[in-house]
């Protein structure tokens, strides 16, 4: 054994004990839901690092048993992307029947592939279907990447309608934001997108498939560690209900359907708002109230203050102030909060406090949560970063 290999035998057990004793840790811990759905993915990685482990020994029966539960896993991933993500927002009861029902194809597959190649790779029966399978392998592999791709691109639109969801309900983002799942995903389409086109340039010319599993291996393994990293310590987002009914496609499509069957009366079709039964009046004294909370109270320094704390302060319900800020102060709850807190930093600056205290401080005294968050939305809204902003302004003064 070359230095080469021991190298790629070192990593392949490091990487299997890794992930077992990840594994392990997740199945005895009490966890929620989305941890579950989360263990399917190192689960997953573990057999695909045991194959190519079994492949540089050439061991049968391990390689046997890697096959029965890695392969065809497209098929169990790309719904795997999807549920996971909803796993944060809706209840495990809501959606284990659509994500086992979603499964269906990969039981198909497990059944007629996996349990056939692994008797044939553990025993000498059915070697003529190892046989005909080999001459399917590429088409098979090409069709399970598209499962994948499909899903991939399923997953990114909910996260879309999941970032809208958030910044309805939350002003600071930081424990809500799953910016970090969308790079994992990005990723692992990368990863597929690459083993589709070797797997067609596998169709002309004849390639090293270990030096191509290697690289796969390697690449999956460390985005599987960001994975773990960021999934394990991410925490349950609660979303108000009306919020959760627009995410929920099930609802959505039961709607659309019945406002598209049932045309003889236009009404159907018009949205109902809570606020529309008000008079102009009132609708003015809620916003006359809102604006005294920001102003006099400045409820928007509670750096965890949501959209329902805030309807609380005012006896409305969250549906009501969502409508009052969307459709009545065309804004929401997202901007209006962020929009006061560098307000408030904006005055402290132009009176001199960052020459007392850090930029930073006067922006957790303003309801930030963290630094890459307030550098952010400031320069988002004003152009310049907090510094510069602070410079300027001395120039100016």
């Amino acid at each position: 054994m070359d230095r080469w290999e021991m190298f790629i035998d070192f990593f392949l057990i490091a990487g299997m004990s890794f992930l077992a004793f990840l594994i392990l840790v997740l199945i005895k811990s009490k966890v929620h839901f989305s941890k579950t759905i989360l263990n399917i993915f190192f689960i997953n990685a573990f057999f695909f690092l045991l194959y190519y482990y079994s492949y540089l020994h050439k061991i049968r029966i391990t390689g046997g048993i890697a096959i029965l539960f890695g392969h065809g896993v497209g098929y169990l991933l790309g719904p795997s992307f999807l549920y996971l993500v909803k796993s944060l927002v809706f209840s495990k009861e809501k959606i284990l029947r659509p994500y086992l029902k979603s499964l269906i194809p990969f039981t198909i597959v497990f059944v007629l592939c996996n349990i056939p190649l692994c008797i044939a790779m553990t025993t000498d029966y059915l070697d003529s279907y190892h046989k005909v399978y080999i001459t399917l392998e590429i088409p098979f592999n090409i069709l399970e990447n598209f499962f994948i791709i499909y899903y991939i691109f399923k997953t990114l639109q909910f996260l879309n309608r999941l970032r809208i969801s958030i910044q309805e309900n939350y002003a600071n983002l930081s424990s809500q934001n799953l910016q970090w799942y969308k790079h994992f995903i990005i990723g692992f389409l990368i990863i597929v997108i690459i083993d589709s086109l070797l797997s067609v340039y596998e169709l002309f010319f004849t390639v090293d498939l270990w030096n191509i599993g290697t690289i796969i291996a390697f690449m999956l393994f460390f985005l599987y560690l960001y994975l773990g990293y960021k999934g394990l310590y991410q925490s349950q987002i609660l979303i108000p209900s009306f919020l959760l009914d627009q995410l929920d496609e099930t609802k959505s499509t039961l709607n659309e359907s019945n406002l598209v069957t049932d045309q003889n009366t236009q009404k159907e079709k018009t949205i109902v708002r809570q606020l529309d039964s008000l008079k102009p009046q009132e609708i003015e004294k809620l916003k006359r109230k809102l604006e005294y909370l920001l102003k006099e109270d400045k409820v928007y320094l509670n750096e965890d203050l949501n959209l329902t704390q805030l309807s609380e302060y005012m006896n409305i319900s969250n549906k009501k102030l969502s409508e009052l800020l969307n459709h009545y102060l065309n804004t929401s709850f997202y901007d209006l909060i962020n929009d006061y807190r560098i307000n408030t930093i904006k005055e402290r600056l132009e009176n001199g406090d960052a020459e007392k205290f850090t930029i930073i401080s006067i922006a957790y005294d303003a309801g930030f949560k963290s630094k890459a968050s307030f550098y952010r939305i400031f320069k988002q809204k004003e152009g310049i970063s907090p510094s510069c902003y602070n410079k300027k302004f001395q120039q100016v003064s």
